[in-house]
């Protein structure tokens, strides 16, 4: 509780700021009978100006037109009501509560006399502003994304959804962080179970600090071990505000530029909002585009070295001569050179990103071309596999969301492992485990591969092909028919 006796408040609050340099302790006194106040910020994270101009300013000025009594506890009312000229100011009375609205960027203001205080809204948090989407441009479409500072986000949605329904309700995650974190949903569209459900998963995060909405993602996903993601993440309003509008419940991050998005199937890892943006016959196009990369980027490489090594009878003759022409000179089997090759190509890949910029695509580029010829030249892979794994990595890129690339990219290895031991065997093995374990996916009690299953003919204009956009009005089926279990 915070005492009538201001000195003691001092001491407390100094003593939890301990050499904190930037923490400001500003006495002054009021009235006739110089009434010691206190005033207490952190220098760094609040508007100075609006300090001195709304605060200090309009205080001295103007205190001895009002008869005010600062010996009585209505004292605190008068002054918040008659002086203060900022526009969010609350009452305290815990001095656990002063030591929180300190750190969140406010100002404490305490009277000697009255064991209760004023906090005032006075934060400025530096942030980046508001720029193009980095991971998800498009040619077509919105150029707005999501920065770092949550209230930012907060009205980037809701200029799209200007409904009363979007409900905003916040947590704070992070016993050393304090991360404020938003979860949002439109209430009567979204599901109420979903709703009930990523609010308790979000209450039992216990973790001393969170730093990024994938920290929150790996914490609430439903099967934490499966290489396909079950949450989708974005940095796009506007696919935040259609999926809020489908039913989905949307989760910000305080310090992050990437919004979570669930319940996610596996349809929404292949869909680009742009694909909305087009005539339908083109977003159709685009999208079975995606899907024919999709496979590309998880089986050609397989299928190459399980025909190569076993299923020679299946190559046409003269493509079959060149092949063995071209591989007569490398001296490892065809599932090591893939291997390798991929291998390389990953490390590459991660070497682009990390270096700055201007250096990493040329090291990308260069280190590509010549790596790969003098490969070649020497013989330790064939220039056909050089083709087919880079035929193999453009295909990833085309996947729009890069948490499902990624899984894809793992996924390529124990496939090749698979169709160089046992060949197309070994790969319809791989993919019936992979079919199943889709199948069995649940994203907050949405069947993860619907609506091929269960079967939702409905949802079929929605996902691998686009009707026409005035067919789409109403919310997918499978958003509608839940599973009754949510882990």
């Amino acid at each position: 509780m915070l005492s009538e006796n201001l000195e003691e408040n001092i001491k407390f609050l100094k003593l939890k700021f301990m050499d904190c340099f930037d923490v400001i302790f500003r006495e002054f006194t009021l009235g006739k009978n110089e009434t010691k106040c206190l005033l207490v910020y952190i220098q760094e994270i609040v508007n100075t100006e609006t300090i001195n101009k709304n605060f200090f300013h309009s205080l001295m000025e103007d205190f001895n037109v009002y008869n005010v009594n600062l010996d009585k506890k209505e004292a605190l009312e008068a002054i918040k009501n008659k002086f203060i000229e900022i526009g969010n100011v609350e009452k305290i009375t815990l001095l656990e509560e002063a030591v929180e609205d300190i750190l969140d960027g406010k100002c404490v203001f305490l009277i000697s006399g009255i064991s209760a205080g004023l906090s005032l809204n006075t934060s400025k948090w530096q942030h980046r502003s508001i720029g193009e989407p980095i991971s998800e441009a498009v040619v077509r479409g919105p150029s707005e994304s999501f920065t770092e500072a949550i209230s930012i986000n907060i009205s980037l949605i809701r200029k799209r959804l200007k409904t009363h329904n979007l409900k905003m309700e916040k947590l704070e995650i992070g016993h050393l962080s304090r991360t404020r974190v938003v979860m949002s949903y439109i209430k009567g569209v979204a599901c109420e179970k979903v709703v009930n459900e990523a609010r308790k998963r979000l209450e039992k995060i216990d973790i001393d600090s969170i730093n990024d909405s994938g920290e929150i993602e790996q914490f609430i996903e439903d099967n934490p071990y499966s290489p396909f993601p079950q949450i989708s993440y974005t940095e796009r309003p506007d696919i935040v505000s259609a999926c809020l509008s489908d039913g989905k419940v949307a989760v910000l991050v305080d310090g992050s530029p990437l919004v979570l998005v669930f319940p996610a199937v596996f349809v929404d890892f292949l869909s680009s909002p742009e694909d909305y943006y087009v005539r339908f016959y083109f977003g159709t196009f685009i999208r079975m585009l995606r899907y024919i990369a999709f496979v590309i980027a998880l089986f050609l490489p397989s299928i190459y070295v399980a025909m190569t090594t076993y299923h020679q009878e299946m190559i046409p003759m003269s493509l079959l001569t060149t092949l063995i022409a071209v591989r007569a000179a490398v001296p490892f089997p065809a599932v090591i050179e893939a291997l390798l090759m991929e291998f390389t190509f990953e490390v590459l890949k991660k070497a682009g990103i990390r270096l700055p910029k201007p250096i990493g695509e040329a090291v990308s580029i260069v280190g590509a071309l010549i790596l790969g010829e003098l490969a070649v030249s020497i013989g330790i892979v064939s220039n056909v596999m050089v083709i087919i794994v880079a035929f193999t990595g453009i295909a990833s890129f085309v996947i729009p969301k890069y948490n499902q690339s990624i899984s894809i990219r793992l996924l390529r290895f124990p496939l090749m492992i698979l169709a160089g031991s046992t060949g197309l065997f070994g790969i319809i093995t791989g993919f019936l485990f992979l079919l199943i374990h889709l199948v069995s996916l649940r994203s907050f009690g949405v069947p993860y591969f619907s609506p091929f299953s269960p079967l939702s003919l409905p949802d079929w204009k929605d996902s691998m092909v686009r009707f026409p956009i005035w067919t789409l009005r109403k919310k997918p089926e499978f958003m509608k028919k839940r599973s009754s279990k949510i882990r």
